[in-house]
């Protein structure tokens, strides 16, 4: 899987520039709110980014670990909250020395998960991270709401300190792979006079609700609810089954079979 040179290279560009695309406060209220309920404090962020949550997360006194693909945020993470726990790794092919009561994959990190490959890899991955009965919550864009609302271009700003960030985004569909589209963006760092640009692009994946209901079920979880927010879904799914399910027995064998 291709990282974003965003979550690499100009880690700290996200760290500064995404305060202003994010709201973490309502983010993390919405996430703490349904954890509350569900009374689970064990649990482990997926896509954790630089530590925006993982901060917020530590204040509430969660037992909190934080995962993210990319080295640079990892480190980015621990320098800003060295008191947070943070591992490196990819969601598809999770081997943790211990299980949660809940995984939340934030920022709308499953938007990566393009291929029904990844879908399953991942799903099956955190399923088996979980606790006996355990919930996994997580945000994805709405394919609904983003394909009949299609935009090809958009300008982000924002200032951070004494730096000035812009982002200006093409997108194009692909369908190659679900319900896909390609997102190129041109960024311009401007501070004190001087002027610094690159370039990133990504294929994004955006799903139906009962493509991902579907997903989910044939990876051992129940569908508890599924919330529109604007252009994104909020999924709360259950683990219900400790085994893999048929489905996964049989798609496993076939995929390991076509890879010797």
């Amino acid at each position: 899987m291709k990282i974003m040179r965003i979550y690499t290279d100009y880690a700290k560009v996200y760290h500064e520039m995404y305060q202003s695309i994010f709201d973490y406060d309502a983010e993390f209220e919405l996430y703490h709110k349904h954890l509350s309920k569900i009374k689970c404090k064990k649990i482990l962020e997926i896509g954790c980014g630089s530590g925006h949550l993982a901060k917020r997360f530590l204040e509430k006194n969660y037992d909190y670990t934080g995962l993210d693909v990319s080295k640079q945020m990892i480190e980015l993470a621990q320098e800003l909250i060295p008191q947070g726990k943070f591992i490196r790794a990819d969601m598809r092919h999770l081997d943790l020395d211990k299980k949660y009561q809940a995984v939340i994959v934030t920022g709308r990190t499953f938007t990566h998960m393009t291929t029904n490959h990844d879908v399953m890899f991942a799903l099956d991955s955190i399923h088996k991270t979980l606790q006996k009965d355990g919930w996994l919550l997580f945000d994805n864009f709405d394919a609904y709401e983003i394909f009949t609302g299609f935009k090809e271009e958009m300008t982000h700003k924002s200032k951070y300190n004494n730096r000035s960030y812009v982002r200006k985004s093409k997108t194009s569909f692909n369908f190659e792979h679900g319900w896909t589209w390609k997102w190129k963006a041109h960024y311009t760092i401007e501070e004190n006079g001087k002027e610094e640009t690159f370039e990133d692009e990504m294929l994004l994946r955006a799903f139906t609700k009962d493509e991902l209901s579907l997903f989910l079920k044939l990876n051992g979880f129940s569908v508890i609810e599924m919330q529109n927010d604007s252009n994104a879904l909020f999924t709360i799914a259950q683990k219900i089954n400790e085994e893999k399910t048929n489905a996964q027995k049989i798609y496993f064998k076939q995929k390991l079979k076509n890879l010797s």
